[in-house]
């Protein structure tokens, strides 16, 4: 059903405005992205690795979400030194929009890391995936 919406008079005519029904308020995008969680975390550091650094590869499939588009889901990431260690209340690196892999700036690599990967949508929801992965040289 049309309702009628205003009268707009101008040089003498007048138009009759109609709209359809009052639009519909969206609600609050309360639902986090659904993701599978980091892939891979990967360095390649031939040869002896005592004293030296390198940047782990991290890559992911990308999220999906009810209302966020892929390119506009960042994503956290939170590294520790040990199993389980993340402090998931401070992310150690934020991407871009859209990213599916980041690279770390150079980490000792004589030592262990992990990493954890949460998808964030454009209203800050964040999924709650604890897939961790260990760092891996893959050229050892």
């Amino acid at each position: 059903m049309r309702r009628l919406y205003g009268v707009v008079s101008a040089l003498g005519a007048s138009v009759l405005l109609f709209v359809g029904p009052p639009a519909q308020a969206k609600g609050t995008d309360s639902t986090p992205p659904t993701f599978a969680g980091l892939k891979s975390a990967i360095t390649c550091v031939p040869g002896p690795i005592g004293g030296t650094t390198a940047s782990y590869r991290l890559s992911w499939d990308p999220a999906a979400d009810d209302v966020s588009r892929a390119k506009k889901i960042e994503y956290d990431i939170y590294q520790a030194d040990k199993p389980g260690g993340e402090d998931f209340s401070n992310p150690t690196y934020t991407t871009r929009a859209g990213a599916t892999s980041f690279t770390t700036p150079p980490l000792p690599s004589d030592m262990s890391v992990y990493f954890v990967v949460r998808a964030r949508d454009h209203a800050g929801n964040r999924d709650s995936n604890t897939v961790e992965r260990q760092g891996v040289n893959v050229c050892d």
